[in-house]
């Protein structure tokens, strides 16, 4: 059987690539945690990151001053 040049050996016959192999429970993970962090985002609120712990502190941080928090300036975010 001769194959095309455009050959995609991940979706012939069905199959689907994993992200790198990751388990199901790490592939949950970050998508909870994107879900987080997209949620957040819609609040006005800038992580640092994507990861939870970085999500939570923002949003701490934002509840506790009154105004959303921006991981991308971090100095102006905080002094006011």
């Amino acid at each position: 059987m001769e194959r095309g040049f455009n050959f995609n050996p991940f979706f012939d016959g069905g199959l689907m690539p994993t992200r790198g192999g990751a388990s199901l429970g790490a592939i949950k993970k970050d998508d909870k945690e994107l879900s987080s962090y997209y949620s957040a985002v819609k609040q006005g609120i800038e992580p640092i990151s994507t990861k939870q712990k970085d999500i939570d502190a923002a949003v701490n941080i934002s509840n506790e001053m009154g105004r959303a928090f921006d991981g991308n300036n971090i100095g102006s975010s905080l002094l006011g």
